[in-house]
């Protein structure tokens, strides 16, 4: 099988440590770490205008914090046993291209880069220029991630967007969501919801 596999909340534990350092920043109040998530960012319009917004997410992301990122449990051995069955797995990421060597150095440092036929990250030419400036845009990273998805014949992509996730999956792409607070809402015959790593071990190679 040729697999997609999405980094940041697939792979990289990203939304909580964000959300951490956003409610420090702020003298925000989170809930339980079991519901932090990127949708609470859509709630706090009254305290943290979105331009702010913007520009706490391209100063984070423009210092050390995607080298400082933890690993889901289980997701080397869930990789390597893949590879070692034969899929081939591709790191497919709407991080921007000049962050490829922060990336690639995060993903040999976790021992997993070494699994991946090729690591794609967002070219410059696939942002948006109406869009605002540091803000996530999910409508271009889906057409990015579903062009990659049909040139490169992926049958199946690990993702966590809810936008991404319904576009590849109504254009015919398996996708194996990663249960997260902020995409309990998306169904599709062609989706999966999956609660980790082990889980994809347990569809795709019959468990242990």
């Amino acid at each position: 099988m040729r697999l997609g596999v999405d980094l940041d909340d697939v792979i990289a534990i990203c939304a909580v440590p964000y959300l951490r350092r956003f409610a420090q920043e702020y003298g925000v109040e989170l809930p339980d770490e079991r519901e932090i998530g990127w949708h609470l960012l859509r709630e706090m319009d009254a305290r943290v205008p979105p331009d702010e917004r913007d520009r706490f997410r391209m100063k984070l992301y423009g210092g050390t914090f995607f080298s400082e990122l933890d690993i889901y449990e289980d997701c080397p051995t869930v990789l390597e046993r893949l590879v070692q069955r034969g899929h081939e797995i591709y790191f497919i990421t709407a991080r921007n291209e000049r962050r490829r060597m922060v990336t690639e150095t995060w993903l040999r440092e976790k021992g997993i880069l070494q699994h991946a036929r090729a690591v794609h990250l967002k070219p410059h030419g696939e942002f948006r220029p109406d869009y605002p400036r540091g803000r996530y845009d999910p409508e271009s990273s889906a057409v990015y991630k579903l062009g990659l998805a049909q040139e490169l014949r992926l049958e199946a992509f690990c993702e966590d967007d809810v936008v991404i996730a319904r576009t590849l999956a109504e254009n015919g792409v398996r996708v194996l969501l990663f249960d997260q607070p902020w995409n309990r809402q998306v169904a599709h015959p062609r989706i999966t919801r999956v609660a980790g790593w082990s889980a994809v071990g347990d569809l795709l190679l019959g468990g242990p």
